[in-house]
């Protein structure tokens, strides 16, 4: 990554809205502006440096199909600069790029000389490219007869064998089964170690956070945050989950309302080494999780945790309950604490999650999420946690 192959500067792309069709031919006509401005992006500054790979994420309507259909050069920008120091290949959204009364084996053809190939070279890869599509007889009919699936397939086995300096992927590994997504993925891999550029735009941010080494959260079509992609992620994570829980505080009361709290989980603190933990923390390192809680009525509390990654997997879950301890009693307000030593979870983004239980352990009064932290590890490494072993041969 010695060069920028990708660079914005003030990046913005606008569309001109009309109420209705007839308003364009009177602004058209009389000059009086009719139209309303949307912003989709920007301004946007960023730079791409070959070979990295850079994940795009956020909601719906962040500006992510618009900034990679500028990279790809299907739209223009309405104003600011985008310089591409490369061949481009694209995987957008449904229905872009390709003729649909030409069949799969046409539209290579026709795609594969835009993008700079002679006909002898396409020959030579035509047989690679069909058996990566997969999609067997379909090649030879019309890409109007396609599914959503086999025209993801055609699209991806296209882009990846055109020798393209940068790859555009829009959510085509969304569609597809296991196998063929696997299959894509490696071949992601082998494009990675080739040292080409790729911008990957995904709702799954946990195939984001395994193959991007940076991230690009847009947020209503501004830069709310670059940098490394576990650090990203679960800054995006936490606004989400405090997203949901402002709609569910603002949300009307429901008629079958449950009875009041008679328990409330007040506060979760996450300390190491004697500081606050503000964002991540070092594999291995001690962990301290101080919780305050208060009883409102006179019931027996007793408190349970879990450890989650923040794709919602569960890594370790305990409580009182089960390891036989007395509960809390009496009301007012209460504090525990559970200390791991040396935690051996795997780098990645994490959180824990607060219960009041009763005597049952099934029963849960109150729950609460403490903010997203991450474990920083020198290495990459797979899996949730590290776990002693030895070789045998």
């Amino acid at each position: 990554m010695d060069r920028s192959i990708i660079k914005t500067g003030q990046l913005v792309k606008e569309y001109h809205i009309f109420d209705h069709p007839f308003e364009r031919l009177k602004e058209l006509f009389f000059r009086k502006k009719e139209h309303k401005v949307f912003r989709a992006l920007g301004p946007l500054d960023l730079e791409i440096h070959k070979g990295e790979t850079l994940g795009v994420i956020g909601e719906n309507g962040a500006g992510k199909s618009t900034f990679l259909k500028l990279v790809a050069g299907v739209i223009e920008p309405s104003s600011g600069s985008i310089s591409v120091d490369g061949k481009v290949s694209s995987i957008l959204e449904l229905g872009t790029g390709f003729n649909p009364e030409f069949t799969g084996r046409e539209n290579v053809l026709l795609n594969g000389t835009l993008h700079g190939l002679s006909e002898g070279q396409i020959a030579a890869r035509m047989d690679r490219m069909e058996k990566f599509a997969d999609i067997g007889e379909f090649f030879d009919m019309p890409v109007k007869t396609y599914s959503s699936g086999m025209y993801m397939r055609l699209a991806f086995s296209l882009a990846v064998h055109v020798d393209a300096d940068i790859i555009v992927i829009d959510e085509a590994l969304a569609v597809g089964d296991g196998a063929y997504e696997k299959k894509c993925i490696d071949r992601i891999w082998e494009l990675k170690r080739k040292g080409v550029t790729l911008l990957y735009c995904s709702h799954s941010l946990y195939t984001v956070a395994s193959f991007c080494d940076r991230a690009l959260w847009l947020r209503q079509g501004r830069a709310e945050s670059i940098g490394r992609t576990t650090e990203v992620i679960s800054l995006y994570e936490n606004y989400l989950r405090e997203k949901e829980n402002r709609e569910k505080e603002e949300a009307p009361p429901s008629i079958d309302a449950v009875e009041p709290k008679v328990a409330m989980v007040k506060n979760i603190m996450l300390r190491s080494a004697g500081y606050p933990v503000q964002l991540s923390l070092k594999s291995s390192s001690d962990l301290e999780v101080q919780m305050s809680f208060e009883i409102l009525e006179d019931v027996e509390i007793w408190l349970g945790f879990a450890i989650d990654r923040n794709d919602g997997l569960c890594c370790f879950a305990d409580s009182m309950v089960r390891q036989g301890m007395p509960p809390f009693r009496g009301q007012g307000e209460k504090t525990a604490s559970v200390i791991f030593r040396n935690l051996p979870l795997l780098g990645g983004a994490y959180k824990v999650v607060v219960f009041l239980l009763d005597n049952t352990g099934i029963c849960i009064f109150d729950r609460k999420e403490s903010p997203s932290f991450i474990i920083e590890t020198d290495e990459k490494e797979w899996g949730v946690c590290r776990l002693p072993y030895e070789w045998k041969r």
